[in-house]
């Protein structure tokens, strides 16, 4: 494994260094401002530069987006769902494309990334030969929506997202989250499995007045992992999920906005194995403490309904026989989001209680979470980013299966030049599981350090 030391040390020099040499920049101000939810304005295209006569207005207003990127992770104690001790590297290369339009009703835009990764471990026992333990896989990515404001109070917004990677650390569970109109799906990470993953969503928002507003919202998420088996797996990797949304708010004032929200979530794991139908009615509040201080919540009763149907082996048929169960669960469901924005940094918080997918470890299951994080520029090119978080989750149909996860990270983002970016990072994550999991240890730690290099060249197509 020392035959690697050199190039890693090499590439950490550089990144220190730069980071040595970015303390003598002064930072700029941030002049962002918290803005309230509801229908955002149609997009306009920033780049003032004239037109070539002879190009249609579509192509005046696009923009396209050429990247490359490579990076190396250590991971030590890694890929723990296993049940192995081993210790992991994986390399990543990749390019990317991206293009945009811009029009006064209407933007979309559309990216492709795909990549080369190579992971590998070596035998137990340690050593420097790593034997038959590499793994070369490629993996893509693909992302697209749109934004058209239909008529001056009415905007539609669409987004799909495709993954499928073969890096066993970046799977990730996805949080109804806070209802808010055009953010109903935060997104929160920890390592999981290899999978594949889309997801969707569809929003339809009307600003009945200038105080008044309603929105629908569609999701649509799909995981499918490589490691899922009923017999040496955690049961219910594999998930099909589809949701609704409808709310309203009403702004009291230029600092208070209230609303009210129905939600459904229809979860199906495994196919068919277990089906869980959630919705919750939940009272929605923000408030602008300060024009850089916000704070939101919401609160409201949860019903949940699931079926869970598990072969038992029958000894006296010598066979397997399908056994259905029901349960029926009222919760409360609640949550609070603080943000706090200065010139240079940002600070926010958050704290959530509902039932949605347990991350693919459990089914169908209660989350409470809370989450932290924290972003400061110490330079115009320097920024350091840092989060924490904390998961305790409880299956709602067996309850001797659950798990405690917390984890805590940070990462350096440096601008060398206008069109590359190094970002090294560290990540810490801990978990205990109870001993009614089918597979992996009742506790394991796992230390993560990433060291990456990207490169982007963007053009407005036309001009």
């Amino acid at each position: 494994m020392t035959r690697w030391f050199g190039p890693i040390l090499l590439l950490t020099g550089i990144l220190c260094g730069t980071c040595a040499w970015a303390q003598n920049d002064t930072g700029g101000q941030d002049t962002g401002a918290p803005t309230q939810p509801g229908p955002q304005p149609a997009f306009t295209y920033p780049d003032a530069t004239p037109s070539l006569d002879f190009l249609s207005q579509s192509v005046e207003n696009s923009s396209i987006t050429l990247g490359i990127g490579a990076g190396v992770s250590y991971y030590s104690y890694g890929y723990a769902t296993t049940g192995t001790s081993q210790n992991w590297w994986l390399f990543n290369v990749g390019p990317s494309i991206a293009i945009q339009q811009f029009r006064p009703k209407v933007s979309w835009h559309l990216s492709y990334h795909p990549g080369f990764q190579r992971y590998l471990s070596p035998p137990n026992g340690g050593g420097n030969s790593y034997n038959n333990s590499n793994s070369n896989q490629f993996s893509q990515r693909f992302s697209g929506g749109f934004l058209w404001q239909l008529a001056r109070r009415w905007q539609l917004t669409a987004t799909d997202g495709f993954t499928d990677t073969a890096n066993p650390f970046e799977s990730y569970l996805t949080s109804s989250g806070t209802p808010t109109m055009n953010n109903p799906n935060p997104v929160t990470y920890y390592p999981l499995t290899q999978y594949k993953l889309n997801s969707a969503m569809l929003s339809l928002t009307d600003e009945l007045t200038k105080v008044d507003s309603i929105s629908f919202v569609g999701t649509e998420n799909y995981r499918s992992t490589s490691t899922y088996s009923l017999a040496t797996a955690a049961p219910f990797y594999n998930l099909i999920s589809y949701g609704g949304q409808a709310s309203y708010s009403h702004r009291l004032s230029a600092r208070l906005t209230l609303g009210a929200a129905y939600i459904y979530n229809s979860l199906d794991f495994g196919t068919g194995q277990q089906r869980s139908g959630i919705q919750t009615i939940e009272v929605t509040g923000d408030y602008v403490i300060r024009p850089n201080m916000t704070i939101s919540g919401w609160v409201g009763p949860e019903h949940t309904g699931t079926k869970t149907t598990v072969p038992v082996f029958d000894p006296f048929t010598g066979q397997f026989v399908d056994i259905t169960t029901h349960d029926s669960l009222w919760s409360t469901a609640l949550g609070a989001n603080f943000a706090w924005r200065g010139r240079r940094d940002s600070v926010g918080a958050g704290f959530s209680r509902q039932v949605m997918d347990g991350g693919g470890i459990t089914a169908t299951s209660q989350v409470n979470s809370v989450t932290g994080n924290y972003h400061r520029m110490l330079t115009p090119k320097l920024i350091l980013l840092a989060n924490a978080r904390y998961y305790h989750v409880v299956s709602i149909t067996t309850a001797s299966r659950t798990f405690n996860n917390y984890s805590f990270g940070a990462s350096v983002d440096y601008t060398l030049a206008k069109s590359w970016l190094a970002t090294a990072s560290y990540t810490y994550l801990h978990q205990n599981q109870s001993s009614a999991f089918l597979l992996g240890p009742g506790t394991y730690s796992t230390n993560g350090i990433t060291a990456s290099i990207s490169y982007s060249w963007n053009h407005p197509l036309g001009r």
